[in-house]
């Protein structure tokens, strides 16, 4: 999983290639509005912030044409495997008791 600054950099990617793709701009105002945030709030996104809630990741990933696993690096699965890897905002992992012994 990215670091949230990382993540950021993702989002900011995404963004600017649905722009190039559709060959007009789409400005963090254009993305909050789409997905129902602020400009400052996709700002503060972009910038390493915070990492966003599961369903605003997938708006994001849908608004930009992009997949979550592009944004985050993983293939989660689902919310709950998001979740457990942003706890605390960092990366959290947890390692089987048999993996211990390899």
């Amino acid at each position: 999983m990215y670091s949230p600054k990382k993540l950021g950099l993702k989002i900011k990617e995404a963004r600017e290639r649905r722009a190039k793709r559709s060959g007009r701009p789409f400005s963090q105002k254009m993305l909050a509005f789409k997905i129902g945030e602020t400009s400052k709030w996709v700002q503060r996104l972009e910038k390493g912030q915070f990492y966003p809630e599961w369903d605003a990741l997938e708006l994001i990933a849908d608004t930009c044409g992009v997949t979550i696993e592009f944004l985050t690096g993983e293939d989660f699965k689902n919310e709950l495997e998001y979740e457990e890897a942003i706890k605390g905002g960092q990366v959290a992992r947890t390692i089987d008791q048999k993996e211990l012994y390899l």
